[in-house]
């Protein structure tokens, strides 16, 4: 029966001390006990406890504030930092959207005017092909021409020689029936009339046709001893004339309109090539001014990225900051509870904390962990 007693005293003192011990088991509390049991060890009043328990509540809380305040003026200052790179990152990204919407014009019209260009040269290549052709033909029509007035003097040639050899002084042979001054004649023409044939234009005009007929029939002519051959010969002779002057007037038409169709084949060519250096200068300055605005728009991209990652990182810090004071806050609020607690637990319960922080001390750990009450031995 004596031992249940005990048993019971035993339990309601341990009743008593477990809020002390809830206190013992907090690390800070474990520090304001001890700090308690070292003033009784003094001697000194309890009361100065008490005294030092509110000095630190309050200065737990004076500390708050000053820390609620720094932090306040920190996030307030990290508002105001981050706003002002979100800002210039704004003000980057609109300056990015402005080039690139400059882009956006200049490289069309730089395509715009590169067509105009290809065409350009096309329509000047084809030009220059037709001009060539038109050279050509011309050379061809002017070396035909040569070769019909070549072949012309020719037969007004062979016919004055022979009006020559049937002048008035020389035509005592005719009357005289000179064989050998015949014979003569006739080789003179035989020879004309093989070089005749050899001409390559000489079907091309019928008045020469008639000149050359004649060079050819000559030989055949003259063996029949006519004296109309003289006749024959002026006849001739105004017939090569007209025709010369046909060919003349018919290669006159073909040069004034190859120099009317080269005069404007050159101003197409004048033409173009003005307009193609025009071109070429202004895709030349697009190019260039489409380079520099690549060049910003490279330039304003890498500044919107440093100045996205200076606000990222700036509200990283900003973020580690308020986390740390959260944690801060929390703990010192923890304290501030605990010292508050300790506080009423002194004043409500003065001889019985007396007596808890007494036992502890006997028990030889100012810490509190190791020791129980109503000499239970120590736990390790």
């Amino acid at each position: 029966m004596k031992i249940f007693v005990l048993c019971l005293i035993a339990l309601a003192i341990a009743d008593k001390f477990d809020q002390f011990r809830a206190f013992d088991e907090d690390e800070f509390g474990r520090t304001l006990i001890d700090t308690l049991q070292m003033q009784m060890s003094t001697g000194e009043p309890i009361a100065r406890f008490i005294e030092i328990m509110r000095n630190l509540e309050t200065s737990i809380e004076n500390e708050q504030k000053e820390d609620d305040k720094a932090n306040n003026e920190y996030q307030n200052q990290c508002t105001e930092d981050i706003k002002v790179l979100q800002q210039e990152s704004a003000n980057l990204e609109r300056r990015t959207v402005e080039i690139q919407s400059i882009l956006d014009e200049l490289e069309p019209l730089r395509s715009y005017k590169q067509g105009q260009a290809d065409a350009k040269n096309a329509w000047k290549v084809e030009t220059e092909k037709k001009l060539a052709d038109l050279v050509k033909k011309r050379e061809t029509e002017k070396a035909e021409f040569d070769k019909k007035v070549e072949e012309h003097d020719y037969a007004t040639f062979v016919i004055e020689t022979v009006r020559r050899m049937f002048s008035d002084k020389n035509q005592s042979f005719l009357q005289m029936n000179n064989e050998a001054q015949w014979q003569k004649v006739r080789d003179y023409f035989i020879n004309a009339s093989e070089q005749a044939k050899k001409f390559e234009i000489k079907k091309s005009y019928s008045q020469h046709d008639v000149s050359m007929r004649f060079l050819l029939k000559l030989p055949m002519l003259l063996k029949l001893k006519t004296f109309r051959i003289p006749q024959l010969l002026i006849e001739l002779l105004i017939y090569i004339e007209d025709s010369k002057a046909l060919e003349t007037k018919a290669e006159q038409k073909r040069l004034n309109m190859f120099v009317l169709e080269k005069g404007n084949f050159d101003k197409d060519l004048t033409s173009l090539n003005n307009a193609l250096a025009q071109l070429t200068a202004a895709i030349l300055g697009l190019d260039n001014r489409i380079q520099d605005q690549k060049r910003d728009l490279s330039d304003y991209n890498a500044r919107l990225d440093a100045k996205n990652k200076q606000s990222e990182d700036r509200g990283g810090e900003c973020r580690e900051k308020a986390y740390n004071y959260q944690l801060t806050r929390e703990k010192r609020e923890q304290k501030r509870q605990l010292v508050s607690q300790i506080i009423g637990a002194f004043s409500a319960n003065q001889r019985d904390f007396a007596e808890y922080v007494k036992l502890r001390g006997q028990a030889g750990d100012f810490r509190g962990k190791n020791f129980q009450v109503l000499g239970n031995p120590t736990e390790d």
